[in-house]
C-alpha cells in the first residue's frame, strides 16, 4: 500500500484516536460515518475529512481506502465488518470484536473466504512497556512464571449512554476494560491458550443499570500460569493503570510499570503512540500477507474469554 488511507465508522473518542495516530504516522483518514449527520460534520471539520456521512454502507461503497476501522457501538461491529469484508475492504474493529464468539467466528470464515484481513484493536500489545516487558518474561528475567494478576479498573468513574445497555455493549466493565487486561496477560505469556475460566461477576453494584461494573476472573492457561483479572467502573481505589498486570515467577516478580505510583499527575489511560503502531503494523501486513499483533484470533481468544466468565459467574 503506497499511500495509506483509512475510513472510520463512528465519530467518538476511539475513532479521534485512530485518526490521530493515523495522522502521526502518515495514514490519510479519507472518509467518516456517524450515525448523527450533524455531528459526524463536526468531526470531518475537526479532522480535516473530506468525505462524510451517516450512512456507513454508502461510505463503504465508495471510498478508495482499504482499510475500514470500525469504531461504533459494539452491537454495530458484527454487521459492519461482515459488510465491509464482503466489499472487499481489509477491517480493523475495535474490541470486543462482536457481541459473541458466535459473530466472530462467522466475522473470521468472512475475512478467509475474500482473502481479506480481520484486525482486533487490542493496543496495549504495542505499547514500548508492555513488550519490553514480554521480552524480559521470554529471557528468563522471573525464572519460570507461576502467576499473574491484572487489572481493567475505572475508578471514581464509569461511562453512561450505550455502555450499560446489555443490548448495545454485550456486557458491562468485563467486555470494556477488563478484556484489556486479559488480553494483555496472554500477551504477556506469549499467547498461551485457556483451559478454564472462573469468575465471580457483580452487578449494578455502584450504578443503576443492569451490567456488570466489579468482577474478578481467573484464567488458566495451557502452559499451567494461572491469571487473575480485576474488572471494574467507579471503583474506589485504582490499584494499577489500565492493563497493569504484575507477574510472579519462580525467581523474581514485576509488574509493566514498577516504578509509577497507582495515578500519576496527568494520567491518561491512551496513548495515540499504541494506537500508531497497531495501524502500522495491520497496514504492513495488508501488503505483506502476515498476520498482525493484534489478529482476528487475539481478538476470538480475549472475547472467549469473557463470553466464559460471564456464563461462570452465573452458573
Amino acid at each position: 500500500m503506497k499511500n495509506p488511507e483509512i475510513v472510520t465508522l463512528g465519530y467518538g473518542f476511539i475513532a479521534d484516536m485512530h485518526i490521530k495516530a493515523a495522522r502521526e504516522v502518515g495514514i490519510q483518514t479519507v472518509g467518516v460515518s456517524g450515525h448523527n449527520g450533524d455531528k459526524a460534520v463536526q468531526f470531518a471539520n475537526k479532522h480535516d475529512i473530506s468525505h462524510v456521512t451517516d450512512d456507513w454502507k454508502q461510505l463503504i461503497d465508495t471510498t478508495t481506502a482499504d482499510l475500514v476501522v470500525v469504531c461504533t457501538p459494539n452491537y454495530l461491529h458484527y454487521e459492519q465488518t461482515i459488510y465491509a469484508l464482503q466489499m472487499g475492504k481489509h477491517v480493523l474493529v475495535e474490541k470486543p470484536a462482536a457481541m459473541d464468539t458466535t459473530q466472530m467466528l462467522e466475522m473470521m470464515t468472512v475475512a478467509h473466504a475474500h482473502d481479506r484481513l480481520l484486525a482486533v484493536g487490542h493496543m496495549w500489545r504495542y505499547h514500548p512497556e508492555v513488550i519490553s516487558f514480554r521480552d524480559s518474561i521470554r529471557a528468563g528475567e522471573l525464572g519460570k512464571v507461576i502467576r499473574t494478576h491484572g487489572y481493567g479498573v475505572h475508578a471514581h468513574w464509569g461511562p453512561s449512554g450505550w455502555f450499560i445497555d446489555k443490548s448495545l455493549a454485550g456486557g458491562g466493565a468485563l467486555i470494556d476494560m477488563g478484556i484489556h487486561a486479559i488480553d494483555t496477560a496472554r500477551f504477556l505469556l506469549d499467547d498461551p491458550q485457556p483451559v478454564r475460566v472462573q469468575a465471580t461477576i457483580g452487578f449494578g453494584k455502584y450504578g443503576d443499570y443492569e451490567v456488570d461494573d466489579d468482577g474478578i476472573i481467573t484464567v488458566d492457561w495451557d502452559n499451567g500460569v494461572c491469571s487473575v483479572i480485576e474488572s471494574g467502573w467507579w471503583q474506589p481505589k485504582l490499584r494499577g493503570l489500565e492493563a497493569e498486570t504484575e507477574v510472579m515467577g519462580t525467581t523474581g516478580y514485576r509488574k509493566i510499570w514498577p516504578n509509577m505510583p497507582p495515578v500519576p499527575k496527568g494520567y491518561n489511560h491512551c496513548e495515540t503512540e499504541m494506537y500508531a503502531r497497531q495501524l502500522q503494523d495491520v497496514v504492513a501486513c495488508i501488503s505483506s500477507g502476515a498476520t498482525p499483533a493484534c489478529s482476528a484470533e487475539v481478538g476470538f481468544t480475549a472475547l472467549d474469554i469473557v463470553e466464559k466468565a460471564y456464563k461462570a459467574a452465573a452458573a
